[in-house]
């Protein structure tokens, strides 16, 4: 059996793609309700992209998961939508650390992009992240990724959204971003409506020519 965690060949590499990066919280707090909805969500937004003909070649989605430290940071490498099996993440680590996972996605999401352009080209790739808790990490060490997330940003080589849910606290995320419109406050429940956002935005992006400017879809959270 393949390792999940390697990334995958590039599919209809002439094409340009895009590089879809999520980074999701699996302590504890995640358990239940949060962390179904989130599983429910993510596979519905493969499922919305496989239906494209498109999209499912030229979309690349990699999973990382962040909790306890030192923990094995990958949960999918980057493969094609066409290539994604059911997603089924599970959460129970005691602490939330985030930036050896913030920064193995940034790592890992700039040579996957580096592949695409040196064959058809890349869009701008997307990184997610999603937590409904307080990072434990230190401040320093979220300054210095934060200063990493928002320099890409700057160079056009990083488009990120946050999604807050429960006890999340926003001016953590807010150092991960140069754009505070893009860290986002929702309950568990909006979790699928985010993930079809995602879904319907990416699809809009990539409808255009690289580097195009585009007006991404509105998100409208059910009440």
């Amino acid at each position: 059996m393949e390792n999940r965690i390697v990334d995958r060949p590039i599919r209809e590499a002439s094409e340009a793609h895009v590089a879809l990066s999520l980074v999701l919280d699996v302590s504890g707090s995640m358990q239940g309700d949060s962390m179904h909805s989130l599983n429910i969500a993510v596979n519905n937004m493969i499922g919305q992209m496989r239906s494209d003909e498109r999209l499912r070649n030229i979309v690349d989605l990699a999973i990382f998961i962040f909790g306890k430290p030192g923990r094995e940071n990958i949960f999918q490498g980057f493969r094609a939508i066409a290539d994604c099996e059911a997603v089924e993440i599970k959460a129970s680590d005691t602490s939330t650390y985030v930036v050896e996972a913030l920064e193995r996605a940034i790592e890992i999401t700039r040579k996957r992009c580096s592949a695409y352009d040196k064959a058809g080209g890349s869009y701008k790739p997307w990184i997610v992240l999603i937590t409904d808790g307080e990072f434990h990490d230190d401040a320093m060490a979220l300054n210095y990724i934060g200063d990493k997330m928002k320099d890409r940003e700057r160079q056009g080589k990083l488009q990120f959204f946050g999604l807050g849910v429960g006890g999340y606290v926003r001016s953590q995320l807010e150092k991960l971003t140069n754009n505070p419109a893009h860290i986002i406050e929702a309950k568990s429940a909006n979790f699928p409506e985010f993930f079809s956002w995602i879904g319907r935005s990416i699809k809009a992006v990539s409808s255009k020519e690289v580097g195009a400017s585009v007006s991404l879809p509105p998100l409208q959270f059910t009440v």
